[in-house]
């Protein structure tokens, strides 16, 4: 007889077949197996079994009486599913011994308990059943966990059991329960969960402290100093909410400060320790905008193709028993870590910084030392970050100094601060993700006098407290000991999926602040992270067999149950809180600012078949309206000038872009004083500027669609600047989102459509490809480039830079012309035209 080996994913199956043996490749109905001597090899593919409610009594709560069945018996999205839980039902058969090698943590094992009990039939506690813990699915890894097979850790079992119907019951019954509310008001289906209504909570408390916050004015007094370089003092007394006694102070300033005083602090930073989950999907929020979901899912690929640890860990440790000094001189191999693994393996320190986190059943996130062969976009992103971090780990102790210079003005005291790193340490080894401010000062000594070259006195207004991003309420979530370190992150896409919250700062919406403020008047357990905490303590009790399951799931329903009372008890007052608080949302979130005409406010209007435009809320007194583009659209913003929305547009073909919804916008292309354009030369009636459908501006023949002539415009900023003197069409000035500032004719034939720039049609050289010259041009979205003069017969162009630059002469190397670059901020240099020529200052 054969011995079943259930993985958790199909990729993971052939790795570990791979690992065992010679493995043989087969399968029927698109599912595939491996065979190696007598072991069978089949994936399931995450759950493939779910929990139902036994008998259907409509839309009713509560609803305690539910069962496991297969997935795709539950949802019509888990229909691939089948075809994996009939290969294992089939293999089953000719099976005697039964493997669980699903991940080892609460899912894996709550994976392969039901796989082998109810689609193989075995009992999981029964001797012919094992269980392989590895948490590197290299093939040393394997190898060793199939070498030393065990039972299945029942108490794991069973805590996730526990978990899975807990979170049913609250999920389903509290989700009907909110609905029923909803729907007395005809409103939606709505959901909350046993995490999901703490985590609300959290960020709504945040939200009402941001929206409560009334910002207060405030000066500082700033002294420019100069001793060699200039360096900036802050008043000691840093804000100055009295507009006349920071007015004071800098009236008495003078022209000299003098040093009272030099206090530096050295500031010693240990190696940081290797990644835990929470740790790891912080860190790729912030230096690669990788929301945690999405680092998760990254995290998890690169584990099943065997190059980084079990990413689902809590451990900050990596356990002596691993070779890490082994996977040091195995990333040596690999050109990007050479140098620093070699720096890790020349050093005294012979094993990575632990933290106090501890995870009894996985170490902290590590490479595994195998080459990853060609990784690219967030793959390649989050691998460079854990190999960074587990270098990093092996570090010296960085060193950095903190100095406060005390200067005295006129009896005012300032302070100056700087910070600088004196020794790096294991900074070099994080690479590009240890990022720390530096302020250098200049060298000063007690009691003499430096140059004040500036006083400043800017306003500014207290700040409100930021909102969460999904990365810190994760850490939150953490903190308070709410959710698991597997399932956080998809609790926040909940949110986001429900509405209610929006944004990279997660601004809670005005439902979910409904739901929130409605639970926490009628139902506040539902929302309260003490209990939600109290069953993830049973959850651990479970694991140690200080508790059973069904105590705790005892608990569970009684507490539901009065809950889920009170609920029913206040259903009505319930529904009226959220239906008008989507009233107030769906307002706000189809308001674009106000109407030019009646100053009302003008709405987004849907129509049927997906078409949209904005309208005046005041009509039919009011019948202004103003045209939207075709594709989804969403406000992202509000416009500078005029103070209405901004839109991103996804077209149906095409890259998306923003627009202000004001047509007569001075941000808009085309709203600038471009009226008269002259006569068509194809038909000879008027050209006017018109508006595309997707929002741009362009010019068109009157005589349409008899003359489709048609000229661009550019797809920036511009205004109507005068005539042009070669063929009489108007010219108009443009200036880029760098600054650059071009003028040229809307004609797109006339001999010179790039006259009266300041540069422009100025020869700077031969053409390469022709016997024309290059001659500096201006493209239609306001920069410069170098063009031949011989277009359109000829192409050849050149780019130029985007700062700031004059001609200056001529180059001895090649014969084109040098700039003279004016960079913002920065030091002037020179430069040949030619991109192909080396020669410059």
């Amino acid at each position: 007889m054969a011995t079943l080996v259930v993985t958790e994913k199909p990729n993971v199956a052939k790795r570990i077949a791979e690992s065992l043996g010679k493995a043989s490749k087969k399968g029927s109905k698109g599912v595939s197996y491996y065979q190696v001597d007598d072991f069978m090899v089949a994936p399931a593919v995450g759950h493939i079994y779910g929990l139902r409610q036994k008998k259907t009594k409509g839309w009713t709560y509560p609803v305690f009486d539910i069962e496991w069945v297969p997935s795709h018996l539950i949802n019509k999205s888990s229909d691939f599913t089948k075809k994996y839980l009939d290969n294992i039902i089939s293999l089953s058969k000719g099976c005697d011994k039964f493997i669980n090698a699903c991940d080892f943590d609460v899912e894996g094992e709550v994976i392969g308990y039901n796989v082998i009990k109810h689609a193989c039939g075995q009992d999981p506690r029964a001797k012919n059943v094992k269980r392989v813990k590895y948490s590197t699915l290299t093939k040393d890894s394997i190898v060793k966990a199939f070498s030393n097979l065990q039972s299945i850790e029942f108490g794991l079992a069973a805590a996730g059991l526990t978990r899975h119907t807990m979170d049913w019951y609250w999920g389903i019954n509290l989700s009907r329960a909110l609905s029923n509310a909803a729907r007395r008001n005809r409103f939606t289906t709505l959901s909350i969960g046993r995490v999901q209504g703490p985590t609300l909570k959290i960020l709504a408390q945040r939200e009402m402290k941001i929206r409560s916050f009334n910002a207060e004015k405030y000066w500082q007094v700033i002294l420019v100093c100069e001793k060699g370089m200039e360096f900036q003092a802050l008043h000691e007394k840093d804000k100055f909410f009295d507009f006349d006694e920071a007015n004071q102070v800098f009236k008495d300033l003078g022209v000299k400060a003098t040093v009272e005083d030099i206090k530096a602090r050295k500031i010693v930073q240990p190696p940081p320790y290797p990644f835990d989950l929470t740790t790891l999907q912080t860190e790729a929020y912030k230096h690669l905008n990788s929301d945690p979901r999405r680092t998760l899912e990254v995290a998890q690929t690169l584990y099943s193709n065997a190059l980084i640890s079990y990413p689902r860990t809590s451990s900050q440790r990596i356990s002596d028993d691993i070779d890490t000094l082994n996977i040091v001189s195995c990333l040596k191999s690999q050109k990007e870590y050479e140098k620093d693994a070699q720096a890790v393996l020349d050093s005294r320190i012979k094993s990575p910084a632990k933290g106090k986190k501890e995870d009894p059943a996985h170490p902290a996130i590590h490479p595994t030392g195998e080459h990853p062969g060609n990784l690219k976009g967030d793959e390649k992103g989050i691998y460079d970050l854990i190999v960074r971090r587990f270098l990093a780990a092996f570090g010296q102790k960085a060193v950095r100094q903190s100095v406060t210079c005390t200067l005295s003005n006129n009896g005012h005291i300032f302070l100056a601060k700087g910070v600088s790193t004196l020794n790096p340490g294991w900074h070099v080894l994080y690479g590009k993700y240890a990022k720390f401010e530096e302020t250098e000062l200049p060298v000063l000594d007690k009691g003499e006098n430096v140059s004040v070259i500036d006083r400043q006195m800017p306003q500014k207004e207290t700040k409100p407290p930021k909102r969460y991003t999904p990365a810190s309420i994760i850490r939150e979530m953490e903190k308070r000991n709410i959710g698991t370190k597997a399932t956080r992150s998809q609790i926040v896409d909940i949110l986001f999926k429900r509405g209610y919250v929006n944004g990279k700062s997660l601004e809670v919406s005005e439902l979910g602040l409904s739901v929130v403020d409605s639970m926490r008047k009628y139902c506040p357990d539902v929302i309260s992270d003490k209990l939600t905490r109290k069953f993830e303590d049973d959850m651990d009790k479970i694991v140690k067999g200080d508790l059973d399951t069904e105590t705790v799931l005892e608990n569970g329903r009684r507490t539901l149950s009065d809950i889920l009372g009170k609920f029913k008890e206040n259903e009505e007052k319930i529904g009226q809180e959220l239906s008008k608080s989507m009233y107030i949302s769906r307002k706000k979130a189809s308001s674009v600012g106000e109407c030019d005409l009646c100053s009302k406010e003008m709405t987004i209007i849907n129509l049927k078949y997906g078409n949209k435009f904005i309208g005046c809320s005041g009509y039919p007194d009011c019948k202004n309206t103003w045209p939207l583009p075709r594709g989804k659209i969403k406000k992202t913003g509000k416009c500078g000038e005029c103070g209405r929305s901004i839109l991103t547009v996804t077209p149906d073909s095409g890259k998306k872009y923003r627009l202000c919804v004001y047509p007569k916008c001075p941000t808009k292309p085309g709203s600038s004083g471009l009226d008269k354009i002259g006569k068509c030369p194809k038909c000879s009636l008027e050209l006017t500027v018109r508006n595309s459908r997707y929002g741009t501006v362009f010019i068109g023949c009157l005589g349409y669609p008899d003359c489709t002539n048609t000229w661009p415009l550019p797809n920036v900023s511009f205004k109507a600047h005068g005539k042009c003197s070669k063929c009489g069409y108007p010219t108009i000035s443009t200036e880029s989102v760098k600054g650059i500032k071009s003028v040229f004719c809307v004609n797109p034939e006339c001999e010179d459509s790039t006259n009266s720039a300041s540069l422009s049609g100025k020869k700077v050289g031969k053409c390469k490809k022709c016997d024309g010259n290059m001659v500096i041009r201006n493209s239609r979205y306001g920069t410069l480039f170098l063009g031949c003069d011989k277009y359109p017969a000829c192409r050849n162009a050149m780019p130029l830079p985007k700062e700031d630059f004059d001609l200056d002469s001529i180059c001895p190397k090649c014969g084109y012309m040098t700039l003279n670059i004016k960079p913002k901020g920065k030091k002037a240099y020179n430069l040949c035209i030619n991109p192909d020529c080396k020669k410059g200052d």
